[in-house]
Parts: structure tokens; sequence; C-alpha cells
């Protein structure tokens, strides 16, 4: 296909209205063009999908029982989790995740230059953003826009509430854009965050947020903004943000998406989630403390949540166990195996650190960057930190030379850069009826969508970030 020049993608993406922060427009650095991925792959994410929803049933159906104490799952789960978060326990499903993926290349047994892409699920990312970023790279790209499509298509008619926390508040622009984008396709979406919006306002004009170091901005770049309000209005944006006071009591039969975790937010907030449910609301990701964690990767390894999940589907136990690699709590007894294969594996906190630190990269630490003394020194830090930290097993990503745009218009390339892959997951109440390559019929519920890389140079901690490189996905036989 024909790929547009650098200023038709600039300006295609930023009249999205997409935004982090103070910068307007893409914060990253544009690819030249899609990243080509085979078929094989999209097939591959469909399987996975199915497969970690039904994870995620299994754990949270089990959790919090008589057989998840015997099973050793609430044990787990509990590990170092803050008491007032232990009540905080919804009988939801999870509908929308976004996982994170290593891309791992298998060459062919007897053609070194065949090659297959193996795809380890490194994070299962509950509250993930960058809805309108992936949507935004889809049109300035002119490739097919699936991610809005796939959640008009889910939504049928209900409305999207971004319900955010203000400590994630640099995402705002980009929610907005997205909300604006549904409604060109005929549907419903709203930001509503934990803050007034003349309250969120104030404090972002006054310099009391935005201000880097922040995720991903080390420094404000040449035209930063400090306030929002001329791109709300020169984007049409101001619509979608509720600009209530109070949250509603009762917001119907929308469908919820829930910016933050649960320790982001104050409890005169965190009493809504239920009432909202119970009223008819539907959470794309429910309010339960485990989803929260990334020690839900670990539950895959106990006895009794394998059973449970091989009783249903024993394909997808085999896609689980091919996607997601070995994960451990990090305890005194796990310290050992730790110690001894240093190369081998990466720790990070798993979730309610209080600090933010659990997510972006910001914990990361891989054994193959160390001395056998510093590991050693930092897995007995983290052992006594309070919060649980899981350790996994690394898997080698594909290192990927890529071309991109700097703001001066000029193409550089960025050698050998670690790869992320990321894809927004949602399913159907109901299946749709497809076929398979050989025209088997089968069930397909999920919606697989927003597929986009990250390419960052040096270390192999990959995230968003004003020196990453990123690239929408194409699919192509």
């Amino acid at each position: 296909m024909m790929m547009p020049d650098y200023a038709t993608i600039r300006e295609r993406m930023k009249a999205t209205g997409i935004g982090f922060a103070g910068i307007e427009g893409a914060w990253w650095l544009p690819a030249t063009e899609p990243f080509v991925l085979p078929t094989q792959v999209e097939r591959d994410l469909h399987a996975i999908a199915a497969a970690i929803f039904l994870l995620f049933d299994v754990v949270t159906e089990l959790y919090g029982t008589t057989a998840g104490a015997a099973a050793g799952l609430n044990a787990l789960l509990e590990h170092k989790v803050p008491s007032h978060l232990l009540g905080l326990v919804s009988s939801g499903r999870v509908e929308g995740v976004r996982p994170d993926f290593q891309l791992v290349v298998e060459h062919h047994a007897t053609d070194p230059r065949a090659r297959r892409y193996r795809l380890m699920a490194t994070e299962l990312e509950i509250c993930p953003s960058a809805h309108g970023f992936a949507h935004a790279m889809q049109v300035g790209y002119g490739l097919p826009p699936d991610l809005v499509q796939g959640f008009a298509d889910y939504l049928a008619g209900r409305e999207l509430l971004f319900v955010g926390t203000a400590q994630w508040s640099e995402f705002l622009l980009e929610q907005l854009a997205f909300c604006r984008a549904l409604a060109e396709v005929g549907a419903r979406g709203r930001v509503l965050y934990d803050l007034p919006q003349a309250t969120l306002t104030a404090e972002i004009e006054q310099r009391q947020r935005w201000q880097p170091p922040i995720f991903g901005v080390n420094a404000k770049t040449p035209a930063w903004e400090e306030g929002i309000s001329r791109r709300l209005a020169q984007h049409r944006l101001a619509p979608y943000w509720d600009n209530g006071t109070q949250w509603p009591t009762d917001v119907g039969n929308a469908v919820l998406f829930r910016f933050g975790y649960l320790d982001c937010f104050a409890p005169n907030h965190l009493q809504y989630f239920q009432a909202w449910q119970e009223a008819g609301a539907t959470w794309l990701n429910p309010a339960h403390f485990i989803l929260d964690s990334k020690v839900i990767l670990a539950a895959l390894q106990l006895p009794a949540i394998r059973a449970r999940i091989a009783l249903q589907s024993a394909q997808a136990l085999q896609v689980l166990d091919r996607t997601i690699p070995a994960t451990r709590l990090l305890t005194t007894a796990t310290l050992a195996e730790l110690l001894a294969q240093r190369p081998a594996w990466v720790v990070k906190f798993a979730g309610y650190d209080q600090q933010q630190q659990a997510w972006g990269g910001r914990s990361v630490q891989i054994g193959a960057d160390h001395t056998d003394v510093s590991w050693q020194s930092m897995l007995e830090k983290y052992l006594v930190a309070p919060c649980p930290v899981v350790a996994q097993r690394l898997a080698p990503s594909l290192q990927s030379d890529i071309a991109f745009f700097d703001s001066n218009h000029a193409e550089h390339w960025l050698q050998q850069g670690h790869t992320r892959l990321r894809v927004f997951f949602l399913r159907h109440a109901k299946a749709d009826a497809q076929h398979d390559v050989e025209g088997r019929p089968v069930l397909r519920s999920t919606i697989v969508a927003g597929a986009h890389l990250t390419v960052a140079g040096g270390s192999k901690q990959v995230s968003e970030a004003t020196d990453a490189v990123q690239a929408p996905v194409l699919f192509l036989a």
C-alpha cells in the first residue's frame, strides 16, 4: 500500500485531538510506515485472547472460596495486599484487557530463513492507556480503524464511560479524542475523572500537574503547552468531558472503563463502583483488587487453576503455557532459584506499591543487566518491599531496525531496537460464527484490535516515551 508522507501522517494524528500532558499530537517518534506482521500472529492473538479471558474467569471464580484457600490461590493473591483493598471484590467478569507482548522469533527447524513469531504476554494490563493513541496511528497511516469500530460493535448502543484517576490525567486528551472518534462512527463515549473538570483544569494551568519529569517525558518539548483549553476547543473535545462537580449516582447501562488501580481512588469514589454495577452498568475491568496485580500471572502455576482451565479447554491451557512466561511470587522460598539463574529472570513490583512504580516499567530489574552482587542486593531489597513482587522468566523479544521521523521531518533509523507489541482485547456477551483457515466453523467471541508496536533503543525496558518509536501494526498474509 502507498504510504502517506510524514506531514500527512503527523497532521492526521494531530487532527484526531490526541495529546499527552503538554504535548499536542503524537508524543512519540512516528515510524515511517506500519510494522508488518504475518496473519499467523493475528490468528494467534484471537486464540490467546480467549485463553486469557478464561484464565481471568477461573481465577476470579475460585478466589475467596474454600477451594481457593485449599489450592493456595487465596494466600497467593492476598500476599502483601493493603488491608483496605481486600474487601474490594466484584462479581463482574473481565471484558477488556491490553496485554503487552514480547515477539519471540522461532526459526524453522530446516529452513533458517523461515521464522514464526511466538507471543509472550509479560503483562495483562487491566487499566491500559493508549486507546486514542492507537486509533490515531491507524488514522495517520491510513489503516482501517478497527479499535474504534471494535468498541462501537461491543458497545451496541451503550455509552462508554472512562472513569479515571487524576493521578494518571496526562492521558486525558487521548481518551477524549477516542470518545470523539466513537461519536464519528455513531457510538457514545464520555470521560469522568475523580476531580471536577474545573479543578483539574486549574491545577494543570497553574502547573500543579503535568510537570516533567513524568512518565515517558523527561523534559518539556519546545511546543509544550501548559493549559488545555485551546486544545479542547480546537479539537472539539469538550463535549466528551463530564463537567459535573459530583459523580452521578446512576449511569444506567453504561460500559465502564476504570482508568486507575483501586488504590488510586479515594474511598468515597470507590463506593460508586459497586452501586453502578448493581444498577445495570458493565465494567470492562471490574473493581476487584486481584485484577490490579501481576501476581495473577503466577496463579497459572497452581495445579487447581490448571485443572479447571483444562476441564473447560485443554487447548486454552496449552495456549496459556505457550504465551505466559513462568511467573513466581518473590519470597524467601524462590530466592535461591533466582540467585542461581540470574540471567534468566526479570523482577518487578506486582501492584499496590502506592508510588505508581508497578506500571510503565518503572520497577523492572533485569537479571542479565546485573552482577551477581548487585542482583542479590536488589532481590533482598525487593523481598522486604511493602508490596508484592514477581519474578518472570526473561523472554528474548525481537530486536528490529526501524525507520522513523524526527520533529524536523528528517528520516532516521533506530538500529536493533527492543520491541513490545500491544493489543486491545474485548469479548462479546455472545459469540459470532466464524470459520478457521480450513473452513471449519468456530465461535469467535473476542475482538482483537488496535495493535501497535513500541520500539526503544538501549535498555530492554520498553515503554511509550518521547524517544521511543511507535508504529501501527499491519497484518499481511
